[in-house]
Parts: C-alpha cells; sequence; structure tokens
C-alpha cells in the first residue's frame, strides 16, 4: 500500500485509522468477509425497488480502493459503512451493458506468461488485497482464444543496448513498479527513473511540477544522453479524500 505513511500522517485520515493502519483495516474487512459475506439492502437508483447486496471477500478485491479517495473508502467498509459500495456494485451487476472489448482477451492470452513470471504473480504479496481475478480468468481461458501463443522464447528478456529512458509512478496502480526494476536491467544503456508520489504516466507531472527535470528528458530525445536524469524524484503527494461519515467515538481508556 503505497499511501500507507502518508495516509497515517493525514489529520483528516487520524480519527478513522485502526492501530496499524490502511493495511490493519484491509485484512480486518477481509477476516469478517471471510467470515460471512455482508448483506447490505440498498434502493435500486434505476427501479425504486429495494435490494439485498451480498458483499464477500472477491467483491472486495476486485474494487479494492487505489485512488486518491480509496483511504476513504476502504475505512468507510471498515468502519461498516457498506451503502456506497454496495450501490456500486449493484449498479455494476445490474448493467445492461453486455459489450465486451475483445482486443484484450484475445491480444493478452496469445501473449500470455512464463511459468517462472506466472509463479510471480501468484505469489505477490499484493494478492492479499487484490485478488488474482485480474490475470487468472485469461489464464485459464488462453486455449479458448482463437490467437496463437507466441511461446516462451517470445516471452523471455533479452539484453537490449537500445537507450531507453523508463520514468515510473511508485503509486501507479495500474502497473506496479516493480515491473520497471525487473526489465531496467536487461537495457544496460537505459536509465530508470522513479517518481515518487506519482501514477499511471508520470511525464505529464514532471512537466508540470518538474520543469528542469523534464528539459534533462528533452536532452535525452535530442542527443540521447542520460547522464543528467535523476534516478529519482518527487512529486506532490496527492489529496486524499476525507470520509463522508464522522469519525468514531475514541477507545475509552483503561482504568488504572
Amino acid at each position: 500500500m503505497c499511501s500507507q505513511a502518508p495516509a497515517r500522517e493525514d489529520p483528516r485520515l487520524k480519527p478513522y485509522l485502526p492501530e496499524g493502519g490502511l493495511a490493519a483495516a484491509a485484512r480486518e474487512v477481509l477476516r469478517r468477509l471471510d467470515r460471512a459475506p455482508a448483506q447490505v439492502k440498498v434502493k435500486d437508483d434505476r427501479t425504486g425497488e429495494t435490494a439485498t447486496v451480498t458483499l464477500g471477500r472477491e467483491d472486495f478485491q476486485r474494487t479494492f480502493p487505489v485512488t486518491t479517495n480509496g483511504p476513504a473508502f476502504l475505512l468507510s467498509i471498515y468502519h461498516e459503512q457498506y451503502d456506497r459500495w454496495a450501490r456500486s456494485t449493484l449498479g455494476g451487476r445490474r448493467s445492461r451493458e453486455a459489450e465486451m472489448l475483445m482486443i484484450g482477451p484475445l491480444i493478452d492470452t496469445s501473449l500470455g506468461v512464463t511459468p517462472r513470471r506466472e509463479h510471480l504473480l501468484r505469489t505477490d504479496a499484493g494478492t492479499e488485497f487484490l485478488g488474482q481475478w485480474n490475470f487468472d480468468s485469461y489464464l485459464a481461458t488462453a486455449e479458448i482464444w482463437p490467437t496463437q501463443d507466441v511461446g516462451d522464447e517470445f516471452r523471455t528478456e533479452v539484453v537490449s543496448r537500445i537507450p531507453v529512458v523508463f520514468a515510473q509512478g511508485d503509486w501507479d496502480t495500474n502497473t506496479p513498479v516493480e515491473n520497471a526494476l525487473n526489465i531496467a536491467p536487461y537495457f544496460p544503456n537505459g536509465r530508470l527513473m522513479i517518481a515518487t508520489h506519482g501514477g499511471h504516466g508520470v511525464i505529464e507531472p514532471i512537466a508540470g511540477y518538474l520543469p528542469d527535470v523534464f528539459e534533462t528528458l528533452l536532452e535525452f530525445l535530442r542527443t540521447g544522453r542520460t547522464a543528467n536524469l535523476p534516478a529519482r524524484v518527487t512529486l506532490p503527494a496527492p489529496k486524499f479524500t476525507e470520509p463522508d461519515f464522522p469519525p468514531p467515538p475514541p477507545p475509552a481508556k483503561a482504568r488504572p
């Protein structure tokens, strides 16, 4: 959880945080849902009818809060404020949109993963909170899709001496920073620049907040030189959304 430490220091979030912070809150939510799914009565905004929404572990993992309002959403679930989560889930389940972009499974099942990469995916620490649903269905259905498997030789890393700059945010919730760390050694003439607090796509924020660093990126494009590029830069931390319900009362102090 890249936002764990900043969230712990945010005065607006502190009254809502359990001991152990956001990770402890998420683990407690998972424990509760493993004991029994949450049953939430909500009004369907489309039909006006009252529906009971059942929310379990995988519902939580599929909607795991990863944006700047993520801590507030997670803390609302931790404090059993389920209404917004239930409404969002109900809307998704009753959506009449049946369209599916075929380019995803057609390409991704063809590209696939090596056995080593699959092992890393399935044993990654992040699956505790995110689950495996995001890749498991592709692996399970790879033989169904008509695109030809490209083979492990294509998937295996090769050394490239082409100069390249990898600019990666350590708050990227779409592509983990570990991906860049793993691939960078195969580009001996490349440079990895990690942006603290950076999300998915850091070039534009760097141009806006760090013009001197952006100029070094332009220099690389003009000359291929990476000597002046810093290995790490820091962008402003995003502001978290405050929970929309009153904080719980502080725990009672034990009598002496």
